[in-house]
């Protein structure tokens, strides 16, 4: 697969639409882009053979876990076995290894109380070549669920992203309700997390449902933000070769407005207030390393509350779940 691609002002308005709305159907998207639905499935094709893909992702707070971002350092020999290791792991949304290849930046989810299930922090202390652990509990998302990153750059006309753009689903914090979920609940899920836009009848077909009620249950898990429907594609195919992390020290009283601003900012593909000395983490999306440096420079260094920020830059990415 080819490195980058290119894509023609059309690609990028059908990959914007389901940035929006990952399940929009060829026909709104036609009629909302005005071009015919087979025009619409036929680039459809061509991104998802450059590596578009669409999947839905359970919040971790409605099902009784807690998000970590974790950065692990490992002696020179083992970022890659180690991070393939994490990467087998259910519990691993992402992983990538920076930092001259001694840093693993890797995205874990785990009971938020104690259950039957070990959670796989504690069990990274005992990894062979693992020297040091830093693990930051997610608290709040700026930006970056679902991924829009894509929607920020060439976007499309207001009208037409008013138009593509679902009902907002209910706000979800760390501390909200669990979801009330039964099997068919979970079969569901399941089905969407290998692919978000499958029909209704394939829905159906993989859990025993009508094709009714698979469309009723579906709608009410978008709407009370038990999953969140993503459409990821890889920056490099765009031609944004280098993803850094940002660790940022913020004012606690200007985390929100850092946080907003943050999430405004065309780079940043994800931003979340964290635990731990740096209460802030983002992720910049840039071409190069001068991209990078006018990045810091002119926007976030200007930003009032930003007291220290240190950058990670991500050699290469073990597995993807963008952030």
């Amino acid at each position: 697969m080819p490195e980058s691609v290119t894509l023609d002002e059309l690609d990028r308005k059908v990959l914007q639409a389901l940035q929006l709305d990952g399940r929009a159907s060829f026909r709104r998207i036609g009629q909302v882009l005005d071009v015919s639905e087979n025009t619409v499935a036929r680039r459809y094709r061509n991104l998802r053979a450059s590596g578009l893909r669409t999947v839905a992702r359970p919040l971790p707070a409605r099902l009784g876990r807690t998000e970590w971002i974790v950065r692990i350092q490992v002696t020179p020999d083992a970022a890659t076995p180690v991070a393939e290791a994490l990467a087998k792991r259910p519990e691993t949304g992402y992983v990538s290894v920076g930092g001259a290849g001694t840093e693993i930046h890797c995205g874990i989810t785990a009971p938020a109380t104690e259950g039957n299930d070990a959670p796989l922090l504690p069990s990274l202390h005992r990894m062979n070549r693992v020297t040091a652990i830093n693990a930051h509990c997610l608290l709040h998302v700026y930006e970056g669920d679902p991924p829009v990153w894509a929607t920020k750059r060439n976007p499309l006309a207001p009208e037409q992203h008013a138009a593509l753009t679902p009902p907002a689903p209910r706000t979800v914090e760390p501390d909200a309700e669990l979801a009330d979920l039964d099997e068919a609940d979970h079969a569901l899920i399941a089905a969407l997390g290998e692919d978000a836009r499958a029909t209704y009848p394939q829905l159906a077909a993989s859990t025993g449902l009508t094709n009714s009620t698979a469309k009723r249950r579906v709608d009410r898990l978008v709407a009370e933000g038990v999953v969140l429907i993503r459409t990821e594609f890889p920056p490099s195919r765009l031609g944004y070769r280098l993803m850094s992390y940002l660790w940022l020290r913020v004012d606690p009283a200007r985390l929100e407005e850092v946080g907003t601003a943050l999430a405004t900012h065309a780079p940043i593909s994800f931003a979340a207030a964290v635990t731990g000395p740096h209460n802030m983490v983002a992720t910049a999306l840039t071409r190069n390393t001068g991209g990078l440096y006018r990045y810091l420079a002119e926007h976030v260094g200007t930003l009032p509350g930003v007291q220290y920020v240190e950058t990670a830059p991500a050699l290469r990415q073990i597995k993807r779940l963008i952030r």
